[in-house]
This record gives structure tokens, sequence and C-alpha cells, in this order.
């Protein structure tokens, strides 16, 4: 009896599914034609899919259409009427421009013994480089200041010639080593107080670093004669080097022959590097390839002379022998034009930087020796106390 009960509930569960199944699927007609649909949409959709891959491969069609601005992108447009692209850093160029055109200063100290044509030197250069008809001089007698100046287009240089006296004339070698070395302490002195004053404030600061002045001997030239090197001349040099630029200046060049003048040259040379004296690399770093007829570019052959001769249709500035006329511009007579072209056209920026690396050296030396002051007078002090108080 349980059996059949079974029997007949599995049979009507069985059937039950069926009619499910019927109503999920459908009859099997029903199932073909679903199936016919399916495959129709599955021709059109890849169809659609070829229609928009070749549709992707054709150019877009470019749409104009005139599209009203809106009243803030008007606003837009007219406030950038005025600038364009690359506008700030037009204005960041000019304004560096601005100051890379500032005035450069180039201080020249000529020193040597007296009788050496120094002065003379001085005088020439301002006539005939810088035109300012400076009246020649008698023996110089204690320092002076001649001021020259150079502009050509945005460049504007100021040249200032420091003018001493001889150590033979009136100095001693010491005492004419003392007045050259104070008068350029004094400078960097001066240099140094502006320097930090400038830094006391920034209205100071704006107003001061504007000024961009700089009163620092930048170079000395240093005049010596044959028909040897002397010892006086080797010991000044040796202690100018250590505060200033230095360029040697071999003066009466008129005085020597060719040959005499290769041999000093050589000679003064060879001295320099036995007694390590560390003067100024006369070295150009461009194609400027115009060297002396005397050998060795340093020291520079110089001839001084304020004496004027017609020449043709040239006035010229030289010495008068019965052989002839020495001009002093003359690169087959002097070494002045070569010395020229190359202080203001190669050396002078390099002079200013490495015057700034001597300049740094003496402010750290002047520390040294302040603190050395007061170390000596903290231990003095503690030893007056100690005794006092025994």
């Amino acid at each position: 009896m349980q059996d059949f009960k079974r029997t007949k509930l599995e049979t009507s569960y069985n059937s039950q599914r069926t009619e499910d199944f019927s109503i999920i699927n459908g009859p099997t007609g029903t199932i073909k034609q679903s199936d016919h649909k399916f495959d129709e949409q599955a021709s059109e959709t890849s169809e659609y899919q070829e229609n928009k891959s070749s549709s992707l491969k054709q150019p877009l069609p470019i749409i104009q259409q005139d599209i009203e601005k809106s009243e803030y992108e008007s606003q837009i447009v007219e406030s950038l009427a005025d600038s364009y692209p690359g506008s700030e850093i037009k204005a960041l160029i000019e304004q560096k421009k601005q100051r890379d055109h500032k005035p450069i200063y180039l201080n020249i100290m000529v020193v040597g013994q007296s009788g050496l044509g120094k002065s003379t030197f001085i005088d020439v250069l301002l006539k005939k480089k810088l035109g300012t008809g400076q009246i020649i001089r008698d023996s110089t007698l204690q320092i002076q200041e001649i001021q020259g100046l150079i502009t050509q287009n945005d460049l504007t240089l100021n040249i200032k010639f420091i003018d001493t006296p001889g150590f033979k004339h009136q100095y001693s070698l010491r005492s004419w080593l003392k007045l050259l070395c104070g008068h350029i302490k004094n400078q960097f002195k001066s240099y140094q107080q502006r320097q930090n004053l400038q830094y006391e404030s920034k209205e100071k600061f704006q107003q001061l670093s504007q000024q961009d002045l700089d009163e620092r001997v930048h170079v000395c030239f240093y005049f010596f004669s044959g028909p040897r090197i002397q010892t006086e001349d080797l010991q000044a040099l040796k202690k100018i080097s250590g505060l200033v630029n230095v360029i040697p200046i071999l003066a009466k060049g008129d005085s020597y022959t060719k040959n005499e003048i290769i041999q000093l040259k050589q000679q003064f040379n060879d001295m320099i590097n036995e007694y390590h004296i560390d003067l100024f690399k006369c070295q150009c770093n461009n194609n400027f390839h115009e060297k002396s007829q005397f050998g060795s570019t340093t020291p520079y052959v110089i001839i001084s002379s304020v004496e004027q001769f017609q020449i043709g249709n040239h006035l010229i500035y030289g010495r008068k022998f019965p052989w002839g006329i020495c001009d002093i511009f003359n690169p087959q007579h002097s070494d002045l034009a070569i010395l020229y072209k190359s202080l203001i056209g190669h050396y002078c920026l390099e002079l200013i930087k490495l015057t700034n690396f001597l300049y740094n050296n003496y402010v750290q030396q002047e520390k040294q020796k302040l603190k050395l002051k007061q170390q000596n007078q903290t231990w003095l002090s503690n030893l007056i106390s100690y005794l006092f108080n025994r």
C-alpha cells in the first residue's frame, strides 16, 4: 500500500516537472522558431559591428556650428587679449637683460719703480682709448685715482686707474709695500662694510643692491725693467700677489733688442716659478689667437709715450729716433694694443671673478686674526686674575 502511494506521488511529480519545462522552453516548434530568431539577431549584430569598424576607419566629418559664447567666456577672451603664450617668459628675459646690463667696474692699479712711465702709460690709454684728454702729470708723489668710461650699445664699463708713487723715488721698499697693501685692504673694507650694511633691512638691500658699486682693486700692472730681474721686484710681487691679480709689464720696451726681450721674459718666468709667485694666468678661453712678437705673452712689452706724429693720414703716439718712429700701438713695436684688447675683451670678467676669491680669503684671514686676538686677550685676563687672587 505504501509502495503504491509512493509510485503515484512520483508519477505526479514527474508530470509536474514536464509541464514546468514546457512552460519555460515552450513546445518543440517554438524552440526551433526561437533559434531562427536568434540567428537573425546574431547576423544583424555582426553586420552592425562591421559597419561600425568601417566607419571608424573613415575620417570624421567636421561639424561647424556657430556657438554663442557665454558672458564669462567673453570676459576671459578679453582679459587675454593683451597677452599671448610665452609673454611671461619674454618679460623674464627683459628683466634679466636689465640686470645683465648693469655697469661693469674695473679698477686697475699701476705700480713699480720710479721713472718707468707708469703715469704716461695711464695718460696715453685715457687719451687714445677713452678720450678723456687727461693732462700729463709729473712724477706721482701719492696715490691718485683717474676715471675712464667706455659705453657701447647697452654696455657701460667704468675703468678706474690707480696711479702710485715708485718705491725708489720717495719710499723705501717696506714703506712702499705698506702703502700699496694698505690701499688694497682699505678697498676691501669699504666693500665689506657696504655688503654688511645692505643686509640690515629690506629697504637698504633694495637700495644698495641696485647700485652694484665695486671699489676693490681687480688687477695690478707691475712695471719692471732690465737688464736683469731685481730682488726688490720679486719681494714686491710675492707680497702683492696675495691680495690682487698681478700682470707683469716690461717697461721701456724700446730700450732692448728683440733677442734681449725674449731672454728677459724667459728669465722672469723662471724666477717666478722658482719663488712660487702666483700671478694672473693670461689665457683666453676663446679663439683669440693674437700673440706677441716677442715670444711668451707675459710679461707684456710696453712703450709709454704721449708724443704724437703724423704718418700719412694717421696721427700716432710714439717715440722718434734717428732710425725712425716707434709706434707704441703697433704690435711689431709693443704689446700695448694686445694688452688693452686682452684686458677689456678677454680678462675683464675673469679678473673680477678672481677678485671675489681674493676678497673672501682676506675676510677669512681677518676673522682668524680677530679670533686669535680675542683668545690671547682672554688668556691674558685669566692669567692676571689668577695672579692677583693667589
